[in-house]
């Protein structure tokens, strides 16, 4: 049986609840928002905009900040033309933005949210893997932290951002 949220029942708490029903987990629930990594660690934000009715998928690429702006715009525009789903624009910062919506008028059907939000995942790791043979995308070098037996250790996926 399709499980199908009224508009009014729309809410983040809703959302998280059936990601991890859907056996995904998110590292962090905010009240306007849910933080989620895709299995290659690219971290990407899944928000409710309840005035305009509709949930905002999004994160942002860093991009290697020694390449033109003719070099990163270029990025977005092949994106926009040969990728399906998302919207891909340079930030303020010169980062790729990466923004897909899904309205949620008249209701939202639950397995159609949890396809969107893990197909928005594969999608960021797609692109990565795909677009990235000149280095553009470039999520730095892991930093090290000291730990307390004096030894050092990688501050975490340098794909985390």
């Amino acid at each position: 049986m399709t499980r199908i949220f009224a508009e009014s029942d729309v809410t983040i708490e809703i959302l998280d609840a059936h990601i991890r029903d859907s056996g995904l987990t998110p590292y962090t629930v905010q009240p306007d928002h849910i933080s989620l990594r895709t299995e290659k660690g690219v971290g990407y934000s899944v928000s409710l905009v309840t005035g305009q009715k509709f949930i905002r998928f999004s994160t942002y690429l860093p991009l290697n900040r020694l390449a033109s702006f003719d070099q990163k715009q270029g990025l977005a525009r092949r994106l926009n033309e040969e990728v399906f789903l998302p919207v891909f624009a340079i930030d303020r910062d010169d980062d790729l933005t990466v923004a897909y919506v899904l309205p949620y008028t008249h209701g939202l059907i639950a397995g159609n949210f949890v396809s969107v939000v893990i197909r928005f995942a594969s999608l960021l790791d797609f692109i990565v893997r795909t677009y990235n043979d000149n280095g553009l995308i470039d999520f730095g070098a892991p930093e090290a932290v000291s730990v307390a037996d004096g030894g050092t250790e990688l501050a975490g996926d340098e794909r985390l951002h």
